[in-house]
């Protein structure tokens, strides 16, 4: 869960400072949002390894890392539809 600290105040959406973070992937505030730059970086981590272009295998050996994060998919419930649905642009 992204805003775990909005749901405890009823929000859907947004966290408890009032930001939608569906919103904040482009620039995030490390103070405002804090759930969404701990998901860039674990994103980073994943797609290049904790140094740039490498990664290491699992005999601890640096490789090169290739691969990438195919999909990022952002879930949620509704407050009033119900069964299975998609929304996009």
């Amino acid at each position: 869960m992204v805003n775990p600290d909005g749901v405890i105040i009823g929000n859907y959406r947004t966290s408890m400072s009032g930001n939608d973070l569906n919103r904040q992937y482009h620039n995030p505030n490390s103070r405002l949002h804090p759930t969404v730059c701990a998901i860039k970086k674990i994103c980073n981590l994943l797609t290049y390894g904790p140094e740039p272009g490498l990664r290491e295998d699992i005999g601890g050996e640096k490789v090169s890392n290739s691969e990438d994060i195919l999909a990022f998919i952002d879930m949620h419930g509704h407050s009033r539809k119900k069964n299975v649905f998609i929304y996009g642009p």
